[in-house]
């Protein structure tokens, strides 16, 4: 599936209506062949343990079905708008599009809402004596209205055990680790053409000297159509440098695109390389390393706000981020320069490095938790951590700086002895584990 179209398919994943509406597509299908079942049957004796009634009683059973799965539906869109302001209270609101696309709360509101819709249809086709034909009464589809009640009190036991999960801080920061997990697995550039070596410079597009292409709109940049740019780029003979990455803000006029070209690019040509870059209201995960990591990092700086003050839902995300960092110190990063099955460059894209993660990470939770022993002590474990993975030494630099920089604010703005001194371990270890020579030791008195 190419980026445009798994992009499009994310969307529809995180909205509240597309996974109920197929249910109760899926209910009216199922009423339809479960009363051509009780016709192609009326004639046989059926087991004992299906429906019997009559009539009226038919009647009286689907209509309170259908009306308490009204009324549960209503119960739990109420639950859910309830956790879904909690969580942006305390959370942020950019992570509600973790609770929109939770397929729990999707499903339990299409189990609601496909056996009332399966109920409504069964119940216009029962006719008693005397009612403008033979008496029928569908035995099979009561039967499997019976099945959905019953399944719907089981969603409804289950979502309430899972709201209250999910609203818990330990696990929605493991859900959102789990979203940055996959977000590493598909590093961007990678799904363009094929990574290749550093170019002669004279080689890649230059927007001072090259023609370069224009946002036709503002807004974040969502993702980029690989597929499309890649085919365009093969198919006129171009080579593109992208001056800007996916989760970047763009103002309609900026340049966005410079384009190496052999013939001069037609107005339509222009439209449809601008069009490769999706822009929209939001940030969105795919392609955006970034946004995945500043989702944790916003828990945590939230969680060490003076309304909330909780550093231990900062300390999960830190161990996370941490995790993640080990992660990307190991991963083959794509090359930014992307070339076609024949060894041509094509693409020149702008990409996110382990470095600016690092310094996104450590300089944000650093500032608002510098006065929190609690806080520096876990952000040089989580370096002891992840610090014998990092491989190139640029990054070991980096990454010792942003540690060195974590035990100055600690020792401009913690007091405590014993907790100068704890710190001071800390950052030892997390020194060692960076191979290099610690600073010079606080001295620590009595």
């Amino acid at each position: 599936m190419s980026t445009k179209y798994r992009h499009y398919w994310t969307l529809l994943r995180s909205t509240f209506w597309f996974v109920p509406g197929l249910m109760v597509l899926a209910a009216a299908l199922l009423a339809g062949i479960a009363l051509a079942t009780d016709s192609a049957v009326r004639d046989i004796d059926l087991p004992g343990w299906m429906y019997a009634g009559g009539a009226d009683g038919a009647r009286a059973l689907l209509s309170t079905v259908a009306g308490s799965m009204v009324t549960v539906a209503g119960l739990g869109f109420s639950i859910t708008i309830v956790a879904l302001v909690l969580a942006s209270t305390q959370f942020g609101p950019r992570l509600l599009t973790l609770f929109m696309r939770d397929v729990t709360s999707q499903a339990t509101l299409g189990v609601f809402a496909g056996t009332f819709t399966f109920c409504i249809l069964i119940l216009r086709s029962i006719r008693g004596p005397g009612e403008g034909g033979a008496e029928f009464v569908p035995q099979v589809s009561i039967t499997v209205a019976l099945t959905l009640t019953l399944l719907s009190v089981g969603m409804l036991v289950y979502f309430f055990h899972h709201v209250a999960e999910s609203i818990q801080a330990p696990k929605l920061v493991a859900t959102v680790a789990r979203d940055l997990d996959r977000a590493i697995d598909t590093l961007y550039p990678q799904d363009i053409g094929r990574g290749g070596p550093e170019p002669d410079p004279a080689d890649v597009p230059d927007p001072a000297i090259d023609p370069v292409i224009h946002a036709a709109a503002n807004g974040y940049v969502q993702v980029v159509d690989d597929a499309a740019l890649l085919a365009l780029a093969t198919g006129h003979d171009l080579c593109v440098r992208l001056l800007i990455r996916p989760g970047l803000f763009v103002v309609r006029g900026t340049a966005i695109i410079a384009v190496r070209s052999r013939t001069p690019l037609t107005p339509a040509l222009e439209a449809r390389l601008g069009s490769t870059l999706i822009v929209g209201n939001v940030r969105t995960a795919e392609d955006d390393l970034e946004f995945s990591v500043r989702q944790l990092v916003e828990i945590a700086l939230r969680a060490l706000s003076p309304a909330i003050n909780d550093p231990f839902t900062a300390m999960a995300a830190i161990d996370w981020l941490g995790a993640a960092l080990a992660r990307l110190a190991t991963e083959v990063w794509p090359s930014r320069f992307r070339y076609d099955d024949v060894g041509r460059l094509r693409v020149v894209a702008d990409v996110s490095t382990f470095s600016g993660v690092t310094h996104t990470i450590f300089s944000r939770i650093r500032h608002y938790g510098g006065a929190s022993p609690v806080v520096l002590n876990r952000m040089l474990e989580a370096v002891a951590a992840f610090g014998p993975y990092i491989q190139v030494a640029a990054d070991r630099d980096l990454v010792r700086d942003e540690t060195e920089a974590v035990m100055t604010m600690g020792r401009s703005l913690i007091t405590g002895q014993a907790d100068l001194a704890e710190l001071e371990r800390r950052y030892q270890r997390a020194v060692a584990a960076l191979g290099g020579a610690a600073t010079e030791a606080l001295s620590v008195s009595g």
